[in-house]
């Protein structure tokens, strides 16, 4: 997850290993949570979730009760989407590479990893 202000700067980037996850749209809703979580510690801002996982965003957007196998994901993202402005976007897979660079780290190591202020050089270009 990657978290910028409103001018585009990182605040901070982070990654981390999920050791059980059953696919992408698990792992979009748990990024998604703690992004959330986060970015609610370090900002009194307006805050835009991005995403190109429409289905995940579907899901947010849906006032029904949610029984999926992640109901308690987008159930607890509810609860902060009651507590601040939230905006939920759809964005192109295109515009998500820095995200997706990040799940490549947590999803082929061990570990969990958290940069402030910038992103990984290996991704700072």
């Amino acid at each position: 997850m990657i978290l910028r202000d409103m001018t585009g700067a990182v605040i901070f980037a982070s990654y981390r290993k999920l050791f059980h996850c059953n696919e992408a749209l698990e792992a979009e809703l748990q990024a998604m949570l703690e992004g959330l979580k986060l970015a609610i510690e370090h900002s009194q801002a307006t805050i835009v979730i991005q995403s190109d996982c429409a289905v995940a965003l579907k899901m947010l957007g849906d006032g029904s009760l949610d029984r999926s196998a992640y109901g308690h994901f987008v159930s607890e993202i509810k609860r902060y989407l009651n507590d601040r402005v939230i905006i939920p976007v759809k964005i192109l897979r295109e515009q998500n590479r820095v995200a997706h660079c990040l799940a490549n780290f947590g999803r082929c190591g061990d570990s969990t990893a958290c940069w402030l202020g910038h992103p990984p050089h290996a991704l700072a270009s």
